[in-house]
């Protein structure tokens, strides 16, 4: 539908409808298309949502919008989290172009549909080929962090602090 808000004429859409692949090449169709209008977007909005895709589709485990906030906070020439560097949620939801969504309840983002998934898993490379380092380069440098120079936390306390 995104791709067809742009037609302004009744004999535009009708062409652009017919178009429109059917069968089993429509969803990479469908893909391709939102993924182009991501890599349409201003710079930094487009490293961001990369940056998104990559994380949540990355990850062994579902992750809240508070982890993936702070994971897209981490820069390599820091040495502590600098939480002026945390991006928005509406930034981030808004950026991926309708491929997130937020589980109100448990807080959880994740990607609208199994299918999407499916098809970032074919396309990896294409799209993110270097996700893993990438992801990898972030915990290397967040566990290089000033706050763990001092190793493990003796209390709870001081964990809970450390949080």
């Amino acid at each position: 539908l995104d791709s067809l808000i742009r037609k302004r004429l009744a004999k535009a859409i009708r062409t652009a409808i017919a178009k429109l692949p059917t069968g089993i090449n429509i969803y990479d169709y469908i893909y391709n298309d939102v993924m182009g209008r991501i890599e349409g977007q201003l710079q930094d909005q487009e490293e961001l949502a990369k940056q998104v895709l990559s994380w949540i589709m990355c990850a062994k485990r579902p992750l809240t919008i508070t982890e993936l906030q702070y994971a897209l906070a981490i820069e390599v020439s820091d040495s502590k989290l600098d939480e002026e560097n945390l991006p928005q949620l509406e930034d981030i939801v808004s950026v991926c172009t309708g491929l997130v969504t937020i589980d109100e309840e448990s807080g959880i983002i994740r990607l609208v549909h199994y299918i999407t998934q499916e098809y970032f898993e074919r396309i990896q490379r294409q799209w993110f080929p270097d996700a893993q380092i990438n992801i990898t380069t972030m915990y290397v440098t967040y566990l290089s962090f000033n706050e763990f120079e001092s190793g493990i936390c003796p209390n709870d306390k001081e964990f809970e602090q450390r949080l």
